[in-house]
């Protein structure tokens, strides 16, 4: 048994997955499991399977967002957001450069879209968008052919997943709290160690299962959300997963236009702060070239990567398969063309896979020369 790993491709600073269209093929996915689970005629074999993207700009409500947006929220929100082409790093200006569809040329920023949608997850309204990478395991949680979860201790999966890969490929020590996701402590977060690989282990388990027990902070470092989680379950088979922030504005950024975290309270917590890994590196006490070290994991697919590695070792299976932008593209094309689905397609879907297409041919060629 093995753990496949679909990775949407992206090509900043412009071509970005549609949220709609990794929830596409989530959806499809899902489908599949349960017609399978329903022993359907043509059903195929199970396989555990991880989707990781980095989409759009996009906000999305859970079910408990009672009332609908306001005009001048809907407003708010959906603005265009401009992203420095160049990592944000501490002390510099995020009016440097950025990624998207358009280049601002007096601030040398680029202009994306920004989407508003509905999610079936808990909780209220957060966001999603370049720097951030979004997991979603797509599992049967009463297989047999690997650990089997209650709805709890699922959830404790992919807190205790995340906790490692921060540990393991950045030295950032997170936890959880009363309140969902993975948090840290702002400014003190980083922290490598010189622990035993089983002692790290230890650690980590009780760092995802303890709750608040690990939020203490000696050095006085403010909580701060660095992953959101959101989990969704139909029939056993989950939907949803978490969303790490990698390399995104701080608090530190205030102006909407370069912030999407400052247009509104993120998943409704009021007095807590949203941070990323760059921004915990950027802090290091007493190691200036924390980010430096770790410069070649600063990016969504290697912590993907990571991330998809963990949870396979997680689950109990064997070997983690990653599958080739290629055959992902192939698999999108499928998707948006109509024979999978009768369900509308957006024209921002259909555009991303032919942009894609183009993208991988021209690179298939110019690697040809």
């Amino acid at each position: 048994m093995h753990l496949l790993h679909l990775r949407l491709p992206y090509r900043a600073p412009s071509l970005y997955p549609p949220y709609a269209l990794a929830s596409r093929l989530q959806d499809h996915l899902r489908r599949s499991l349960l017609d399978l689970k329903d022993n359907r005629p043509g059903s195929k074999p199970y396989t555990p399977t991880l989707i990781s993207f980095t989409p759009l700009p996009t906000y999305t409500l859970g079910r408990r967002q009672g009332s609908p947006l306001t005009g001048d929220e809907a407003t708010r929100l959906s603005a265009p957001v401009y992203y420095p082409s160049s990592p944000l790093a501490s002390g510099s200006s995020p009016l440097t450069s950025a990624p998207s569809q358009r280049i601002d040329g007096e601030h040398g920023t680029v202009k994306l879209p920004v989407s508003i949608l509905h999610s079936p997850r808990g909780g209220l309204t957060t966001y999603h968008g370049p720097g951030q990478v979004v997991l979603w395991p797509i599992l049967d949680l009463i297989s047999s052919q690997h650990n089997k979860y209650t709805v709890r201790c699922y959830t404790r999966l992919l807190e205790k997943t995340t906790i490692s890969t921060l540990l393991k490929s950045f030295g950032l020590r997170a936890f959880t709290t009363e309140d969902p996701g993975v948090w840290v402590g702002s400014g003190a977060a980083w922290a490598p160690s010189t622990e035993t690989e089983e002692e790290g282990e230890k650690r980590e388990e009780a760092c995802a299962l303890a709750g608040t027990e690990e939020s203490v902070d000696e050095e006085g470092g403010s909580l701060a959300k660095i992953a959101a989680l959101g989990v969704h379950l139909r029939r056993h088979v989950s939907g949803l997963g978490t969303a790490i922030n990698v390399d995104m504005p701080g608090p530190e950024v205030t102006l909407e236009a370069l912030n999407p975290w400052a247009r509104f309270v993120a998943c409704g917590l009021e007095g807590k702060t949203v941070t990323s890994v760059r921004g915990e590196l950027d802090k290091a006490k007493g190691d200036p070239q924390a980010t430096q070290r770790y410069e070649g994991m600063l990016n969504p697919p290697a912590v993907a990567g990571a991330w998809a590695e963990n949870l396979a070792r997680n689950i109990g299976v064997e070997e983690l398969k990653t599958v080739g932008e290629d055959e992902v593209v192939s698999l999108l094309e499928e998707l948006v063309s109509g024979k999978v689905t009768q369900e509308e397609v957006g024209e921002e879907e259909r555009e991303f896979v032919r942009l894609i297409r183009e993208e991988l041919d021209r690179e298939r060629d110019v690697g040809g020369i």
